[in-house]
């Protein structure tokens, strides 16, 4: 709710007229919204109107809502929850004071704004700084009606993934193995069990991921049609885990940075004939092509896209890549 102001209070069926009356006078306050309170219409005045062409009316004080207003060249964030997370980048273009109020207009409920200052490699965690606000270790965020904790600055998590995780889950079919060997908190694998009947392996290092892969799919149970088992360790040990070699239809590789690091572990684990999709990091993506046909010689790529823009210049493919069915 608003601030108290003043509202012409008008029957439903006298509103448009009212309204019409009070717009030629320049009299409605255009920051507020106009409301329906069972059969009366509150309409947010400047001041008194001396008539309306008829129509009968009370002054009432009131207390609308504001309306959403467009706000010009918004800075790049997420918005996790009501937590906002900027990329430092971000401060070295545009003052931190002003970066905090644009975000509170947009989001006037935010509790608090972040700075991403880095990334730590081994268990991909971002940094994170506190810019405005009160400290906040944990959010709940939404995917297709999906619930996922993150743990702010333990593990790994992108919403601008969101997508992503829905586009792999619905290529799965029925009945499939699918094994997700950087699982982070399960958005690949709980996407996946929640629209198809498939047994998906769900691995990540960090610890604190496998425990939030856990808690979340307790959380979304009752929307899951698969089974998730999920795995703590490193992805090299993987295969070890299995009853057998060869065992996954469909393999998930989303480790940007390192992915063709881990051919052998591919190799192992996905049937002939069965699909990886692997995420690179380029800045060209004819020379990654190049790469990933390299490494996965005999393999055959299906397709690529662009899945983020990472920096300027660079970003994050999918490439869609069959095993030959002769290995």
């Amino acid at each position: 709710m608003g601030e108290k102001v003043l509202c012409v209070e008008v029957e439903k069926t006298y509103a448009e007229k009212a309204i019409k009356a009070l717009r030629r006078n320049n009299l409605i306050l255009g920051d507020y919204l106009i409301e329906r309170v069972g059969d009366k219409v509150l309409i947010p005045v400047a001041k008194t109107p001396e008539s309306l062409e008829d129509t009968f009316f009370r002054i009432v004080e009131c207390a609308p809502g504001y309306k959403k207003k467009l706000i010009a060249n918004p800075p790049s964030y997420d918005l996790l929850g009501e937590v906002a997370i900027v990329r430092s980048r971000v401060l070295e273009q545009r003052d931190p004071e002003e970066v905090v109020e644009t975000l509170l207009k947009i989001h006037p409920r935010m509790k608090a704004v972040y700075v991403k200052e880095e990334t730590v490699e081994e268990y991909r965690v971002p940094v994170l700084k506190l810019l405005w606000g009160t400290p906040v270790e944990e959010v709940i965020v939404k995917e297709y009606g999906l619930s996922f904790k993150v743990r702010l600055g333990k593990v790994y998590y992108n919403p601008r993934l969101t997508e992503e995780h829905r586009r792999v889950a619905s290529l799965v079919r029925n009945g499939e193995v699918v094994v997700d060997l950087f699982s982070g908190i399960g958005g690949f694998p709980i996407h996946i069990a929640s629209l198809k009947t498939a047994l998906v392996l769900a691995n990540d290092l960090n610890p604190t991921a496998h425990e939030l892969l856990i808690e979340n799919v307790k959380s979304n149970m009752k929307k899951l049609k698969g089974i998730i088992i999920a795995l703590n360790d490193d992805a090299r040990n993987i295969p070890e885990r299995l009853p057998r070699g060869g065992l996954a239809d469909r393999v998930i590789a989303n480790l940007p940075k390192a992915s063709l690091g881990f051919v052998e572990v591919y190799d192992q684990v996905l049937a002939p004939g069965g699909v990886l999709h692997l995420y690179v990091l380029t800045r060209d993506v004819y020379n990654a092509i190049d790469d990933v046909s390299n490494a996965l010689q005999g393999w055959r790529i299906i397709g690529h896209r662009l899945v983020l823009e990472y920096s300027p210049g660079s970003g994050i493919y999918r490439f869609d890549i069959v095993k030959p069915k002769h290995v």
